[in-house]
């Protein structure tokens, strides 16, 4: 009996390191080694693109800290008609910072009640498209709809769940990770079907110039892009 037990004991107390050892190689793993920067920024988006004419805003220093973002430029884009685009963007060293602060999850927490939520199809080049993710909100008398879309080399995610195993693994033993790049965008209601048109059509010309070939070239950013699902966002 006695024996049975120290049997039992040994190989317990081999497993336990094996568990403990399997865990930190995975993790290990799935956690980028180094991270690749995009050699461009925001600040270098034009601040006249197309009929809108943008300016710089300030994210108060508290905020801008607890997005734990190493880049973030946010603008106010106003076209001729009267409408006016916010943009928040935001480059993140590590992707489970920038997906834990999902819009779908932040708006909900501030307050807001989601309305609607879509994916659409942003037209990037001629054989390549975006997919992006567009809410309605609503908090009291105020709505607004809300465009955004992160992209990790050649993924598109909406939030934690797509990072998930499947992101990681196709990108585990790289000697470096691309950076997560977050583009949010809002824009308020006064009639629903003219905000959500002008802020998709805003949207575009902002992926077009993030996907532009010369930024995308040596960083693993979108060459046929694998997206999530909005739906499964927090």
């Amino acid at each position: 009996m006695l024996g049975n037990t120290s049997v039992r004991l040994c190989i317990v107390a081999a497993i336990i390191p094996c568990i403990y050892g399997g865990a930190y190689f995975v993790h290990a793993k799935l956690e980028p080694p180094k991270v690749d920067m995009p050699g461009w920024t925001f600040h270098e988006l034009p601040a006249q693109l197309g009929d809108w004419r943008g300016k710089d805003t300030t994210l108060d220093p508290e905020t801008a800290v607890a997005t734990g973002a190493q880049i973030i430029v946010d603008r106010t884009y106003q076209d001729e008609s009267g409408h006016a685009v916010s943009m928040h963007t935001a480059v993140f060293e590590n992707p489970a910072d920038g997906v834990l602060h999902s819009p779908l999850n932040c708006y909900r927490r501030s307050g807001w009640e989601r309305l609607s939520l879509s994916t659409e199809q942003l037209k990037v080049s001629d054989d390549l498209t975006l997919p992006v993710c567009m809410s309605v909100f609503q908090r009291e008398n105020e709505k607004v709809v809300v465009i955004y879309w992160y992209q990790l080399g050649e993924h598109v995610l909406f939030g934690r769940w797509d990072l998930g195993l499947n992101v990681r693994w196709s990108l585990a033993g790289r000697p470096a990770w691309p950076a997560l790049i977050k583009v949010m965008l809002q824009i308020p209601v006064s009639e629903l079907e003219d905000a959500k048109s002008t802020i998709l059509s805003f949207a575009e010309q902002v992926a077009q110039w993030e996907n532009l070939p010369a930024h995308r070239n040596g960083k693993g950013m979108l060459g046929t892009a694998n997206s999530g699902d909005p739906s499964a966002a927090p």
